[in-house]
């Protein structure tokens, strides 16, 4: 790691803000991995949990000789956590200490079986090399301060951008990620619209747990008018699309659909009242990009977010990040310590960030530095740009390399898909 031993702090916000993991495999699927695995073979776990079948018992007997029977036996549910823990948890040391012990109390065998056993045991060696390396590109990721979603993440998945409404009555930008397997047993093979997605994933997610107020879904009906999102109203509702108060309502709006394939929001109230519409109320125009520089927000339950303060927006990306060293409110906190300063340039490929002083990412506290870089990286985003971040004592940070353009987060806050 680049940067200092992890504190309360950090453990706190890793820990609020570790993924769901999730696991579609079949019980005799991952019985058989771990079968397979030269490591688990004395597994005390694995040797209780099998119980003998007559038939299997017969068949390993016909085909292997009485040295090397093995016998396959079925899998108690209750036993499958803890073998699989016994999995994850080996480390490089173990492995090795255990490889040696059985070399030296191993018995002379022929010289046939000699070579087949070192066919076997460069099989094993390149089995253990895999299995080590998904090991530790899962805990790497689990382990990351990276609080945005990337293209990296979205492999065999996609994000869900929902705004959650806070109790400052704003919108926070939110990208759940779902695997593709669930969005195919959900949907069919027909790829959903975004509002087909807002449908079935809103109402499952607990905003009053996350720390936002229960918002969604949005009272009233929402439906596609070609490339125009319609929301027809209820009768007693308290979206005033044209108040200046409202901006809960047309932020998480904008949050939520504009990244997708409308390109503005149309509102209607009920029939009876169709003659009550205001002039004021025309379509609300849904933009790829929402010009916004990102600030620091704490939720009611303790959580961290990166969010813009207020939604203010700007006209130049220079201009959005050298405001974030400004302290608007007490509500939205500037990643940018006071004693931090920079300047900015535009380029073809970009912006740079050029720091004053040579900034040592170590002398802060890493959660801090990790929100410091994604949030200029969010804000940059936010004009379809990437940044580049000059004059950093560190060539790289959290797996980011800063002697190169950073890649643009996909959506910030990553969480995934209750």
């Amino acid at each position: 790691m680049t940067h200092n031993p992890f504190d309360d702090d950090q453990l706190d916000h890793l820990l609020n803000n570790a993924p769901k993991l999730s696991d579609h495999r079949s019980k005799e699927e991952v019985l058989n991995r771990l079968l397979a695995d030269a490591r688990l073979q004395d597994n005390v776990h694995l040797q209780e949990a099998q119980q003998p079948t007559n038939d299997e018992i017969l068949m390993q007997e016909q085909q292997q000789p009485e040295k090397t029977k093995k016998v396959v036996r079925k899998w108690p549910i209750f036993m499958g956590v803890a073998a699989v823990f016994a999995l994850t948890v080996l480390t490089g040391s173990e492995l090795n200490n255990h490889t040696k012990m059985k070399q030296a109390n191993a018995p002379e065998v022929s010289p046939y079986s000699t070579v087949q056993e070192s066919q076997a045991a460069k099989s094993y060696v390149n089995h253990d090399r895999i299995v080590e390396s998904n090991i530790v590109a899962e805990h790497s990721k689990i382990m990351s301060l990276r609080s945005s979603v990337y293209t990296d993440d979205l492999k065999d998945a996609v994000v869900f951008h929902i705004g959650l409404a806070n109790r400052e009555k704003e919108s926070v930008p939110m990208s759940y990620i779902i695997p593709k397997e669930r969005v195919a047993t959900d949907f069919g093979k027909k790829k959903p619209s975004t509002l087909q997605m807002y449908e079935k994933y809103a109402p499952q997610i607990d905003e009053e747990a996350n720390g936002f107020t229960n918002y969604h879904p949005y009272k009233g009906e929402l439906k596609e008018k070609g490339d125009k999102l319609v929301h027809v109203m209820p009768e007693k509702n308290d979206y005033d699309v044209a108040s200046a108060d409202n901006s809960e309502y047309v932020g998480t709006l904008q949050d939520t659909f504009s990244d997708s394939e409308y390109k503005n929001i149309e509102f209607e109230k009920p029939k009876d009242k169709a003659d009550e519409i205001s002039k004021e109320e025309k379509p609300m125009v849904l933009t790829s990009s929402n010009h916004f520089n990102y600030y620091l927000y704490k939720g009611e339950n303790g959580e961290e977010y990166l969010s813009p303060d207020s939604r203010k927006t700007f006209s130049t990306v220079t201009e959005a990040l050298t405001g974030m060293r400004n302290k608007n409110d007490d509500v939205y906190v500037p990643v940018v310590p006071e004693n931090i300063t920079y300047t900015v340039k535009e380029v073809a490929e970009g912006v740079i960030v050029t720091f004053d002083e040579p900034l040592d990412l170590t002398t802060m506290d890493a959660v801090r530095a990790t929100q410091l870089i994604e949030a200029m990286m969010l804000t940059a985003a936010s004009f379809d740009k990437q940044i580049r971040l000059d004059n950093v004592v560190q060539e790289s940070w959290e797996g980011f390399n800063l002697k190169k353009f950073l890649p643009k987060p996909v959506g910030a806050n990553k969480r995934y898909m209750p």
